[in-house]
């Protein structure tokens, strides 16, 4: 026993003087990286395997292990840029490639990299996951990273609609009218124009919404005439009870609207509608 435990204590002490002449050398700390880099690059391996062999929930969870375990290093980012995709768009599971993106916005080594990680988060919360808060919260991060101008457009044009479908009117018309303001791109304008037509209408200020869906047709008359602006239109003056502009409205529609016996029917319903009213005369056809 004693033979063996002095075996014992004399390869201990072989084992430290190998450390301590690594030490001396200066030799450890790059003995260490070896192993930690191998480890990394084995990782790294067994996920692109994985992703070769359509394995894709395999090849995240090494992707996310490199994320996880290494954070800064180029194959840790390229590992999250990796996943993001995979469960973006191979498994299309856009909520779980959020934290995915999230890490490349943080780490990654160039601003377009940042920037477009920022907009698939965005994309992501507004248009896939209706998760509108958060969108509004993406909207104004990608506001404060470098754009264009067109882009700042689009942006805004988000940020107004997620707070329309928040229910916050009155924020989502300030934003409207600052991008009214500012923009001077013709399908984004016509947008916003009706985005704020929609607001004045389901927040029941019909007199703003009859306005602004006559400027709306007044600016842009081709694009209004296929969108059906017109018809919009003639349907809030319903709302309001004035049948005689519903009818004048739908009238001026009828020859270049697609279903014409839906445009005469709905006529012939108002003028019905406008002979119970007070003051009427009675039906006429």
């Amino acid at each position: 026993m004693s033979r063996i435990l002095l075996r014992s204590s004399k390869i201990l002490r072989d084992v430290s003087r190998a450390w301590l002449r690594l030490i001396a050398l200066g030799l450890l700390p790059f003995l260490l990286n070896a192993c930690t880099v191998s480890a990394e690059k084995i990782e790294a391996e067994q996920a692109e395997k994985a992703a070769a062999k359509n394995n894709y929930p395999a090849a995240v969870l090494h992707y996310k292990n490199l994320m996880d375990r290494y954070v800064k290093t180029p194959l840790a980012i390229k590992g999250a840029k990796e996943a993001a995709r995979i469960t973006h768009y191979q498994l299309n599971q856009p909520k779980e490639s959020v934290p995915f993106y999230r890490h490349v916005v943080l780490y990654a080594p160039t601003t377009e990299e940042r920037v477009e990680a920022e907009k698939r988060l965005a994309d992501i919360y507004f248009a896939q996951i209706l998760d509108y808060t958060q969108a509004v919260v993406e909207y104004n991060r990608l506001l404060e990273l470098p754009h264009t101008r067109a882009e700042e457009d689009t942006y805004r044009l988000a940020v107004a609609r997620s707070y329309y479908y928040l229910a916050n009117f009155y924020q989502a018309k300030v934003e409207v009218e600052t991008l009214l303001k500012k923009s001077s791109d013709k399908d984004l304008l016509f947008d916003a124009f009706l985005l704020k037509a929609n607001i004045f209408l389901t927040s029941k200020n019909l007199d703003e919404a009859v306005a602004t869906l006559k400027q709306l047709i007044d600016k842009y008359p081709e694009r209004s005439k296929a969108e059906s602006i017109g018809l919009i239109l003639a349907v809030t003056y319903e709302e309001q009870k004035n049948f005689a502009k519903a009818i004048e409205t739908l009238q001026s529609i009828k020859d270049t609207y697609p279903r014409k016996a839906f445009i005469e029917n709905r006529i012939r319903n108002l003028r019905e509608r406008q002979s119970f009213l007070p003051g009427a005369k009675g039906f006429k056809k």
